[in-house]
């Protein structure tokens, strides 16, 4: 029974059904120098995070960190809105040098934003400050570069940066520019919001095709913003204009690659809720809505079921779309969601409601999450922009435990052969095999390989696989011997009575061949009444009838 239940655990147990409620590993603003309401995360080189907060820090204009897995923070640069930049709302972007670099929305050489590099000491240099626009007739400001840089910047295959920045521009509307490590910057292409858009948000997406694919916040043909394609060659395509319905409106998360080939991407409103979309794009421009987030209640705090907002998305180990949405859930601050085609959107997790305590909205978890990343092992890390105990945001953790993606299979070998027995999971971290429930010392990988198979090989297999969230166990296989006569032991006090029934145990059951319980009572008479039982390594064999009878003997043997 209880390998019964096991196995029904590791078969029901997927992300959705096993979700965690988020571990708060860090408290922003608690200190004077770590900075308030962070932005997305990055993970280093160096396994450890790193990132930038748009508020707070030393001098109140942001600041730079690092984060360990288990929360320990560590200032490294706090700006100081003057030729470095000020308010950061992106986040980081590690180069080919092991350097991180970044853009700030003000500040610079002439206060409309920087670029600038950053080493993992806190050493800052600062590579671009954006050009002093200038007002046409209109009333539109207009120069060379653009102004206010939103998105993170983009590592090319080229070793170049791609960014954007949301204004400006030779036509007020922004720009896409490229960036070598040393901080020389090219304008790619400048935004009109016609039907090319305008006022990019978003990080852009280098696909396999070496084309950048991004999207705009405003502009196209319905006014609700766009998808664009921006060739090597320098060629940019209107790839898609959205119209404020089913398909969404104002898509501000960056596009990732799926796995079917097919780009996918969020819109912060539209949809049939209009809470915000979900929607696949192809790289010619065709896009199909393909979950609208439900409406919210109509008074402050916004909250539904599913979440509202959505500005991180993101593709799982596991195929899975997971994302984060800004709004929404119940007590709308905010929500962790996962979804799939087949499956729909599962809600993850709801952030708590946000108090406001003089200084800022403050809760337990944090709220409205800004990023969200998945580690190597399957587990999510993120910050919230708001929220936690001290009201500056939070960086939390949330994970699931493994998910079991092929079971191993019964093995059936003639003896002195070799056999294996393997498993795929993702969110793995470690491997531990069993034979008859109990550890095999060497067995600590996701496939065990048996050499020269003797007797004692055979039996009941499975493994145990783990990670920091949990522990998930796989189905229980069999190593089964074709060669090897069927060998017991009944050792003694292997046989008991009581209350009217008989039990009788033989253990190191191997190899193949009938094996009979006989029972008697009078020492001449047998009669079989259990042949060959289901077991390997021991069997327990209880006699039920044992009280019936005035004498009564039982004999083991092989037929």
């Amino acid at each position: 029974m209880s390998r019964g239940l096991c196995l029904l655990i590791s078969v029901i147990c997927a992300f959705s059904a096993c979700s965690q409620t988020p571990v708060d590993l860090y408290d922003f603003g608690g200190t004077s120098d770590d900075g308030q309401s962070p932005n997305g995360l990055t993970q280093g080189t160096n396994g450890n995070f790193f990132g930038t907060t748009r508020n707070g820090g030393t001098n109140g204009y942001g600041s730079i960190f690092q984060l360990t897995l288990s929360g320990v923070e560590t200032p490294l640069y706090s700006f100081k809105n003057g030729a470095d930049g000020g308010s950061p709302g992106a986040g980081l972007t590690q180069g080919t040098n092991g350097l991180f670099y970044g853009v700030a929305e003000a500040g610079g050489s002439n206060g409309f934003g920087s670029v600038f590099q950053i080493s993992t000491n806190g050493t800052l240099a600062v590579l671009h400050g954006f050009a002093l626009p200038k007002s046409t007739k209109t009333g539109h400001l207009t120069n060379a570069d653009g102004y206010t840089p939103s998105a993170a910047l983009t590592l090319g295959t080229n070793g170049n940066f791609y960014g954007s920045a949301a204004q400006g521009g030779t036509n007020s509307y922004g720009t896409i520019f490229e960036m070598t490590h040393q901080g020389k910057v090219t304008v790619l292409y400048s935004f009109s919001n016609a039907v090319d858009g305008g006022t990019p948000k978003a990080a852009l997406l280098q696909f396999i095709n070496g084309s950048l694919y991004g999207t705009t916040t405003t502009g196209g043909s319905n006014g609700y913003g766009t998808a664009f394609q921006l060739t090597a060659a320098g060629k940019f395509t209107p790839l898609y204009s959205f119209t404020g319905g089913d398909d969404g409106a104002i898509p501000e998360a960056a596009l990732i690659n799926g796995h079917d080939g097919s780009l996918y991407g969020t819109c912060t409103a539209g949809g049939s809720g209009q809470s915000g979309t979900i929607f696949k794009i192809s790289t010619n421009g065709a896009v199909t809505p393909i979950y609208s987030f439900t409406p919210t209640s109509s008074d402050a705090p916004y909250y539904n079921n599913d979440g509202a907002d959505p500005k991180t998305l993101l593709l799982g180990l596991d195929g899975n779309l997971y994302g984060a949405a800004y709004e929404g859930g119940t007590n709308g601050a905010g929500a962790i969601f996962e979804f799939s085609e087949s499956a729909g959107l599962a809600p993850l997790y709801s952030f708590t409601y946000l108090n406001y305590n003089g200084a800022g909205y403050a809760n337990s978890d944090g709220g409205s999450p800004s990023g969200l990343l998945e580690a190597p092992d399957g587990t999510f890390y993120a910050t919230g922009f708001e929220g936690g105990t001290n009201a500056g945001g939070v960086f939390f953790r949330m994970g699931f435990p493994p998910q079991i993606t092929g079971q191993p299979t019964n093995e059936l070998v003639s003896l002195h052969s070799n056999t294996s027995f393997s498993i795929t999971a993702t969110g793995a971290l470690a491997y531990q095999w069993q034979l008859d429930g109990a550890n095999i010392s060497y067995a600590t990988n996701a496939t065990l390989g048996i050499t020269n198979i003797l007797l004692a090989n055979a039996g009941y297999y499975q493994v145990i696989v783990t990670n920091i969230n949990g522990a998930t166990t796989s189905s229980v296989v069999t190593l089964s011997i074709t060669n090897a006569p069927i060998s017991f032991m009944a050792g003694g006090g292997g046989f008991s009575y009581a209350a009217g029934q008989a039990s009788l145990e033989l253990t190191n059951l191997a190899g193949q061949g009938a094996l009979v319980i006989d029972a008697s009572a009078d020492l001449v008479h047998w009669t079989p009444i259990v042949t060959n039982p289901p077991a390997f390594g021991s069997f327990q064999f209880i006699d039920t009838a044992a009280g019936a009878f005035t004498n009564r003997f039982y004999r083991a043997h092989i037929q």
